[in-house]
């Protein structure tokens, strides 16, 4: 377990913007499941690497960037469904392995709304609060948390075919889709790339079924792109395939006092991602109520007694 001496805590300037103890306090606590994972994957043979704003505070502040407040991790799919199994097993208490499936089977569906339902991975710390509103309810567990992505095939019009994307793209409309995208899917004027009647069967199935569904179609074309996706914020957001290249080599960088991987051809990845990426740009942040020293539980039986708890967005 990575240990933080008392200079790490104290409040400090980087880049212009002052960096509280109480954040510092938030960081500590991601570096600690980042470092029980990081074990795991090399005892197992799993890849992973920062993503996202991590990987851009890797590679310019060598740690986080100074006004965020989370980490973002990426494994290929193959990786991924993997640790989903191996860190239930094998994750350290009070570390929890949650995804979609995890809390579909802990909620009923009136404790639950889709707004939590994401296609991606946390691994949380039970005994602190990280509670992004709208709370779900208290049987999720909301402890501070680095969020994992799954790449999988980026559609590039050759290995994974133009067919296998539609269907893709139906998939996913019919898991993560509003009502009035799922009409839109069954209505006449829609040509659906699959038999419609099949797509009406999937639409109306339990969340926690569609969803199978949807990962076993990505599961079944691993390998065959040369790019990779992540494949929600590809069909949803327009998000473009990255390189596989990109990923050939990892590297390991200093981040806060530890090493985490990082894809070798981070530079084009973080160009594509956010163009001129050496400039500061002050933004992001999650609006979060946070407390690294109490449980949620504690937070969601008496929240009046920690009326003072930290929330964060770019403060």
């Amino acid at each position: 377990m990575v240990e933080f001496d008392n200079s790490f805590y104290e409040p400090e300037i980087r880049c212009g913007y002052n960096v509280s103890s109480m954040r510092k306090q938030i960081w500590a606590k991601e570096l600690e499941i980042i470092s029980v994972f990081d074990e795991i994957c090399s005892k197992h043979g799993l890849r992973y690497w920062a993503a996202y704003g991590t990987l851009l505070g890797a590679v310019r502040h060598h740690g986080f960037i100074p006004w965020d407040d989370d980490v973002d991790l990426c494994m290929p799919r193959e990786d991924y469904v993997r640790a989903a199994r191996i860190m239930r097993e094998e994750l350290p208490d009070p570390y929890e392995w949650q995804d979609l499936y995890s809390n579909l089977e802990t909620c009923t569906p009136e404790e639950i709304t889709t707004h939590h339902l994401l296609p991606f991975a946390k691994i949380c710390n039970r005994m602190t609060t990280a509670i992004v509103p709208p709370a779900m309810p208290p049987v999720i567990n909301q402890g501070i948390w680095i969020d994992i992505f799954p790449y999988d095939e980026g559609f590039d019009g050759q290995g994974l075919t133009p067919e296998a994307f539609q269907i893709e793209k139906a998939l996913c409309a019919a898991t993560f889709g509003k009502p009035e995208l799922k009409e839109k899917l069954l209505s006449p004027e829609f040509e659906p790339i699959m038999d419609r009647e099949d797509l009406k069967a999937i639409i109306e199935m339990p969340m926690i079924d569609r969803f199978r569904i949807f990962e076993q179609m990505l599961e079944s074309v691993v390998g065959v792109s040369s790019t990779y996706s992540y494949k929600h914020g590809e069909i949803f957001n327009g998000s473009r395939p990255m390189d596989k290249a990109y990923f050939a080599e990892t590297l390991r960088v200093p981040f806060e006092g530890v090493e985490i991987p990082i894809p070798g051809g981070y530079h084009d990845l973080l160009t594509l991602w956010f163009g001129d990426y050496r400039k500061p740009v002050m933004e992001g942040g999650h609006i979060t109520i946070y407390n690294p020293e109490v449980p949620y539980t504690d937070y969601f039986e008496n929240p009046d007694k920690y009326i003072d708890t930290l929330k964060i967005g770019v403060d």
